[in-house]
């Protein structure tokens, strides 16, 4: 059984294993998730060849801890060591499904908007190492394509590995850019999974109420627990929910979007681990969407 105990966590290690997981977590899991086509999965499978390539490299050493350093040596031994996580390694298998239920979700989101409308401005929030911009960008021709992350080795990585797969790259934005370029009407769609929750309760709301009034399509998600005693930091909890319901446009139409897609989240993530019902007592994702 492998193990990728943590000790200490370089800026790449977490980015890059949830793009490692990825691959093994789609094929895995593939009943219990949104169908991709067989680009998408070839996609991921190059991409994350480009990344082991680029990252084994020395100029990256510094930006990976002991895990990313870990996932990385060990993949290039063998190509089926992140199979072998996903299998066997502790909580890999429960975090990889949550990867690959979102990623999944986000493709099946961004394709249903570009079918509706073929010339969506879209911007992947908080992108860190998910090919999900590049695939959309390839696989649809899309024209407008943005990615932002607050740090600058990722996004080398990310276009890097984007012009190597595809041969092109999103265009990298700050939040502050985005926000301008949407009030202009130069971006009109955003997905931002895994990055709001690491921002503090009163920017997220700030954020959630930008989004709701500026972008005509989102997929956003953020965390909740109902016990305010064990929440989180920036873990919404039922007041906080409430507040933020109190506080935006369209109340109804998103509360039932949000019903209808964390329904749907938990319905796969325990039909695929029935036996993993304690995280419904912790924090856990919500997604709203329009």
């Amino acid at each position: 059984m492998p193990k990728i105990k943590e000790t200490n966590r370089g800026l790449m290690d977490i980015p890059l294993s949830c793009s490692m997981f990825l691959e093994p977590a789609l094929n895995k899991y593939v009943r219990n998730i949104e169908p991709l086509s067989r680009e998408t999965k070839h996609f991921v499978h190059e991409w994350n060849l480009a990344l082991v390539d680029i990252l084994k490299t020395s100029r990256y050493s510094g930006a990976l801890g002991e895990l990313g350093r870990k996932i990385l040596s060990r993949t290039i031994k063998s190509d089926n060591f992140p199979t072998k996580c996903v299998e066997t390694a502790q909580n890999v298998p429960l975090h990889s499904l949550h990867y690959a239920i979102r990623f999944s979700e986000s493709v099946g989101f961004l394709v249903k908007k570009i079918r509706a409308n073929p010339n969506i401005k879209f911007v992947d929030f908080g992108c860190g190492l998910s090919p999900l911009a590049p695939i959309i960008q390839a696989e649809y021709d899309v024209s407008y394509a943005y990615c932002i992350d607050i740090h600058p080795e990722i996004i080398d990585v990310y276009s890097r590995a984007s012009e190597k797969v595809s041969g092109r790259a999103p265009c990298s934005i700050s939040w502050e850019e985005a926000k301008s370029m949407a009030l202009s009407k130069d971006l009109n769609t955003i997905v931002a999974m895994g990055v709001l929750p690491y921002i503090s309760l009163d920017d997220q709301v700030a954020n959630l109420k930008f989004i709701n009034s500026h972008f005509a399509n989102f997929l956003v998600e953020i965390k909740y627990n109902n016990n305010a005693e064990t929440a989180g930091k920036n873990v919404f909890d039922l007041k906080r929910l409430q507040k933020l319901r109190l506080s935006v446009e369209n109340t109804q139409t998103l509360e039932t979007r949000m019903i209808q897609n964390s329904l749907r989240y938990l319905h796969k993530f325990l039909g695929a681990m029935p036996g993993k019902r304690y995280f419904l007592d912790n924090d856990r994702s919500l997604f709203l969407s329009r």
